[in-house]
């Protein structure tokens, strides 16, 4: 029998304690990295946000800060001037409460249609119903704005409109009605139209909302017996509330910087009652060139917006609290 000596070179100690502690440290980091790579995945996307969001912003604000005109950019510093004009401008203050006023109101018509409609086609049995219900439903959606603003202004047009026409015709209507250039109708109209283009998109995601509850709960409550109301009260309402608040937050901030169809309906008339933030915004910096002023205004509205977004977002942390 053969026997193999196998020579191991002696190694110092300090050596040895060196290589530990370094390999300990190797170690250390690439679990640190496998840990942290997700979070420095993202990194590049939010940093290159942050370029793309934040350096307009500090240049608005900048030009802002002076009487700047398009032709002229950053000339005098006027300190807040702007600021304290934007708030002795009685035009600036009712576009910021018609801009409100309009997101409000057709966030929370469309909501309430979206959430109907989606309610109506879950609970249809026939699918082949269902999708050609929801794909009709979709069509407005798919309408460029400035197309379904043109098309909109056609059926509102006093003299050749279709409103104008069947009204009068079956007696509805006694005299020609300008929906457009009348001070009552001029809002009520833009909002229809908005409603009509973003019911589909409130619709589309209340449809997802039900198709994500749950199914053991109304399994319980049918076996107890329980009413479709109270099944609706007790069960759907509750668990479909934060995502509702979620989704009125979305289009609220969507209809906020509405300006195609006030731009193409009612050019902000009659006088300043479909005047809207974005839409005065755009006047003084390419009609009256003055950036300046354009920029404080921008900066205002930008506060405004987020003030309204954290509220809402307030609303939605009770919300889901309170399930």
């Amino acid at each position: 029998m053969m026997f193999f000596r196998f020579h191991v070179p002696s190694l110092n100690t300090n050596y040895v304690i060196i290589l530990i502690v370094v390999f300990k440290k190797e170690f250390e980091v690439k679990i640190n990295i496998e840990k942290n790579t997700p979070t420095l995945m993202i990194v590049p996307i939010i940093l290159m946000m942050l370029v793309v969001t934040i350096t307009p912003l500090i240049y608005v604000f900048g030009i802002s800060l002076t009487d700047s005109t398009i032709a002229r950019a950053f000339q005098n510093f006027i300190g807040f001037a702007n600021y304290k004009q934007a708030f002795q401008d009685n035009i600036f203050k009712q576009s910021i409460f018609n801009t409100l006023w309009f997101a409000f109101a057709v966030s929370a018509i469309e909501i309430f249609l979206g959430f109907t409609l989606a309610f109506i086609v879950i609970k249809i049995k026939s699918k082949g119903t269902a999708i050609l219900l929801s794909t009709l439903s979709l069509l407005p959606l798919f309408t460029p704005p400035v197309a379904t603003a043109m098309i909109w202004k056609l059926i509102y047009d006093p003299n050749s409109g279709l409103i104008n026409h069947y009204m009068y015709k079956w007696g509805i209507f006694q005299r020609v009605v300008a929906f457009l250039g009348e001070n009552d109708l001029a809002m009520p109209a833009i909002m229809f139209t908005d409603i009509w283009q973003w019911t589909p998109f409130c619709f589309l995601l209340s449809l997802s909302v039900f198709q994500l509850l749950p199914k053991e709960p109304y399994e319980a409550a049918d076996v107890d017996g329980a009413s479709p109301w109270q099944v609706f009260r007790r069960l759907t309402l509750p668990m479909v509330l934060p995502n509702i608040i979620i989704i009125f937050l979305f289009k609220f901030l969507i209809a906020l910087k509405v300006f195609d169809l006030v731009y193409m309906l009612t050019y902000g008339g009659p006088g300043i009652r479909t005047q809207v933030t974005s839409f005065y915004i755009y006047r003084v910096v390419f009609k009256m060139f003055n950036t300046g002023y354009g920029g404080a205004l921008s900066i205002i509205v930008l506060l405004t917006i987020s003030v309204v977004a954290m509220s809402i977002t307030t609303i939605h942390k009770k919300a889901l609290k309170g399930e």
